[in-house]
């Protein structure tokens, strides 16, 4: 399925582990190529199969496949959206397993990243999440010392609300509370605004700009599948439609 988002994208995903599709192969390609492989995984693969007819297969030992996709802001040299997407793949025999070549997502070596490879889909010994890759998790740590030890005549001030605040700082916080809210990001964001108050309580005189206080990262609530259809996601193909037939539009439901 091709998704509108990065986070129904990453949603599927960590499901797809956790119903045991541990292996998989990906790729990134524009929205005819996707149109082709999809109906090529689909034949081959069954990826398209229902969620009963793939449960069946595994509990005769052959492998299931599930194909999820993201469709990108950046477009190819022809002018098309970029895809990215993932074949996951259960443990099982199968034509997937002899044609194409697996990636285990439990080797901490060839672990599932996310379009900007941002994230990292890993088991922590409870459950499958989605958390900041080491090097994204260390680059904001060296941004926050960075941040907080920044000579006087480097700093800069904003007002909120009529308070001033560190530009930098609170520019910061900002990307570290839209990060996506799976469990194990939530705890690394939490980790690093302490981090953050901590090196500004030591750095930072009590009477400057100190740090906006700011709500908990909310949970990523379950989405619904929205799906991309001939390259449009759902309010799009709406919004043509509209345009399109104005009169008739106003009691229609577009699908």
């Amino acid at each position: 399925m091709l998704h509108p988002d990065k986070i129904r994208y990453m949603q599927r995903l960590q499901q797809a582990a956790t119903h045991q599709h541990f292996f998989y192969t990906s790729g990134r390609t524009d929205l005819a190529g996707f149109d082709r492989l999809a109906k090529k995984f689909a034949e081959a693969y069954g990826t398209e199969l229902s969620r009963q007819t793939k449960h069946k297969h595994r509990m005769a030992g052959e492998a299931s496949t599930c194909l999820h996709a993201v469709r990108l802001t950046a477009r190819s040299a022809n002018g098309q959206r970029v895809v990215d997407w993932v074949l996951l793949v259960s443990e099982g025999r199968g034509l997937v397993t002899r044609r194409e070549q697996l990636q285990d997502l439990r080797d901490p070596h060839s672990r599932l990243k996310s379009s900007d490879q941002q994230h990292e889909l890993v088991h922590d010994g409870k459950s499958w999440s989605w958390r900041l890759t080491h090097r994204s998790y260390n680059l904001c740590l060296d941004r926050i010392h960075r941040i907080a030890s920044l000579s006087p005549d480097r700093r800069r001030q904003i007002e909120i609300d009529g308070v001033l605040r560190d530009a930098d700082a609170e520019i910061l916080l900002d990307q570290l509370y839209a990060e996506p809210g799976f469990r194990l990001v939530r705890r690394q964001v939490g980790k690093l605004v302490a981090e953050l108050r901590r090196d500004w309580k030591r750095l930072r005189p009590a009477s400057g700009p100190q740090l906006s206080e700011r709500s908990f990262l909310a949970y990523v609530r379950f989405l619904p599948d929205r799906p991309v259809v001939n390259g449009l996601t759902h309010a799009e193909r709406r919004e043509a439609f509209l345009c399109a037939f104005p009169e008739q539009a106003k009691n229609a439901v577009v699908y």
